[in-house]
């Protein structure tokens, strides 16, 4: 029988408490209400790229970690990779774990099997008029952008980039400060490889 996917409100409950926070103090944490995180995982609510990014940092996880059940999102050691007769090096198109954020209009899809590895790659897909402001990750990072269709706009530092299908961009996490959809009526899907994959 196929397991049930869990939603992203059970996903992030079940994070906050195995590290042992109250709805109080992972809101305190993040600087919003205890009430906004109960929405979030009770599903009332979708956070937005901003939000999920400060909840993923205070539960001390990447954002992909709070991907739907498909492939593994979490961490596998090299041990557990070799012996493991569920584990397999590929990732079908079907079955890929994926995120999406409507209040962003962002979805994200992992390409890797799970994030035990020195990079992560994910597909990106940002419906037309839509994007978010970039923060800071944790740790420095340096990232491969590869536009598959549609137009994306990279800001990095005071200056943005309009990228089209086809053309690819490399920086350092630490300049990246926007990604938008610049196509008026085509979805912008590009594939970004990140390392330390921190995402």
């Amino acid at each position: 029988m196929a397991k049930a996917r869990s939603s992203l409100g059970s996903r992030i409950q079940t994070r906050r408490k195995a590290a042992g926070l109250s709805l109080r103090a992972l809101a305190a944490k993040i600087g919003r209400t205890a009430s906004f995180i109960s929405q979030i995982e009770l599903d009332q609510v979708n956070p937005s790229i901003d939000s999920l990014r400060r909840i993923a940092e205070a539960l001390q996880v990447s954002i992909l970690y709070f991907l739907s059940d498909g492939a593994s999102p979490e961490p596998r050691s090299p041990l557990q990779r070799k012996s493991s007769l569920e584990y397999t090096p590929v990732v079908r198109a079907k079955v890929r774990s994926k995120l999406t954020l409507p209040v962003s209009g962002v979805t994200y899809e992992l390409l890797t099997p799970d994030l035990a590895h020195r990079m992560e790659a994910i597909c990106g897909r940002l419906a037309p008029n839509t994007g978010n402001v970039a923060r800071r990750l944790r740790e420095p990072t340096e990232e491969f952008i590869y536009v598959l269709s549609g137009s994306l706009c990279v800001g990095l530092g005071k200056k943005e980039h309009i990228l089209s299908s086809g053309d690819s961009i490399y920086f350092e996490g630490a300049d990246l400060r926007k990604l938008s959809c610049a196509s008026k009526t085509e979805d912008a899907v590009w594939i970004s490889v990140i390392t330390p994959p921190i995402f």
